[in-house]
């Protein structure tokens, strides 16, 4: 009976390393199809951008002459066929300023040659008896200075004024987890902080970058019970903050649920969930066995004791859309944009 235990596992662990390699293989060609594309572009082409693919989501890195290179590269990744989402992590240059030479110092001019009288000295002559002068009148009085008109101060420019876009309704807005959720422990009206992970794009113009702080609520949170029952947990994007300013969202749920246990046993159960850690473990390349766990039991759930049902986890960097069913407009400077990327 062991031995056919020991095949079986031998048997799951040869089928997922087989899936990881096939998995590898398509990221690679993936990340060919995409780099060929921007080599294609004239705007993207001298751009220093990397491209790297896991699990049909591509990451693009590295330099870009300006905000719209950056946007045309993220455009022919996103139409790139089996990319299935793109993370921007491309910045753009800033302009090299040029040092101001200095005014080349002129040379002082010569003094004139002083020129010498070389005739002979005369004799003093005998000075001559001069006759007593009248008084001299009293000086004119002295008119006082003209005072020369001040000219006025400029006036500075007016501060820019921010733009004003509404972001439709049906846009999707992709965010990335920083708080975990756990059905055993969280409950409902309860709030996540997450970040937004992909840039919201209106009219093919970056309205809001990536990064900017996102808030997520438990509206719905329900935990199994003991050997039976089911865990849900509903999650809700409410807010957001960008540029100094918060904006209240209205979008769709994203809901998880959990198999519920019926009637297997606490042996059948505990056993699945170590199978679901080995193979979780070779999927995810190693990275624990928390995290290995929770993708070998499937949508990024995790099973906690054999005594209580199946619970719910959403770890922290797990990705999450959400769909605008209300547009909200957003008032933004776009030179903060580009100072921040």
């Amino acid at each position: 009976m062991r031995k056919s235990g020991t095949l079986a596992l031998l048997a799951l662990c040869t089928l997922a390393f087989a899936a990881g390699c096939s998995s590898t293989a398509k990221d690679q060609a993936l990340a060919s199809d995409v780099k060929a594309r921007m080599f294609s572009d004239s705007q993207v082409k001298s751009a220093n951008v990397e491209v790297a693919v896991q699990s049909g989501e591509a990451t693009l890195s590295g330099e870009v002459p300006s905000d719209a290179a950056r946007l045309q590269a993220y455009k022919l990744a996103m139409e790139t066929p089996g990319v299935k989402h793109v993370v921007d992590n491309m910045t753009v240059a800033q302009p090299v300023e040029q040092p101001v030479q200095p005014a080349a110092l002129e040379a002082p001019p010569e003094p004139a040659p002083v020129r010498r009288n070389l005739a002979p000295r005369a004799e003093p002559k005998a000075r001559p008896v001069v006759a007593e002068r009248a008084p001299e009148p009293p000086p004119a009085p002295v008119a006082p200075p003209v005072q020369t008109a001040v000219a006025p101060i400029p006036t500075p420019p007016p501060p820019p004024q921010p733009r004003r876009v509404e972001i439709p309704a049906g846009t999707t807005v992709r965010v990335q987890m920083i708080d975990g959720v756990d059905s055993s422990v969280n409950r409902t009206g309860e709030m996540f902080r997450a970040s937004l992970q992909a840039p919201v794009v209106v009219n093919n113009e970056v309205i809001v970058p990536s990064g900017a702080d996102m808030y997520v609520k438990l509206v719905e949170a329900k935990s199994a019970g003991r050997m039976t029952g089911q865990s849900q947990l509903t999650l809700e994007l409410v807010r957001m903050e960008f540029q100094g300013k918060s904006y209240d969202l209205v979008t769709s749920t994203v809901e998880e649920t959990g198999t519920s246990r019926g009637k297997r046993t606490a042996a059948t159960i505990g056993g699945g969930a170590a199978v679901g850690a080995l193979i979780g473990a070779v999927i995810g390349n190693g990275k624990g066995a928390a995290i290995g766990a929770a993708t070998g039991a499937g949508a990024g759930t995790a099973v906690q004791a054999a005594t209580k049902g199946q619970q719910i986890q959403i770890p922290s960097e797990s990705k999450l859309d959400f769909v605008l069913q209300q547009p909200v407009e957003v008032s933004y400077f776009p030179e903060k944009n580009s100072s921040t990327r």
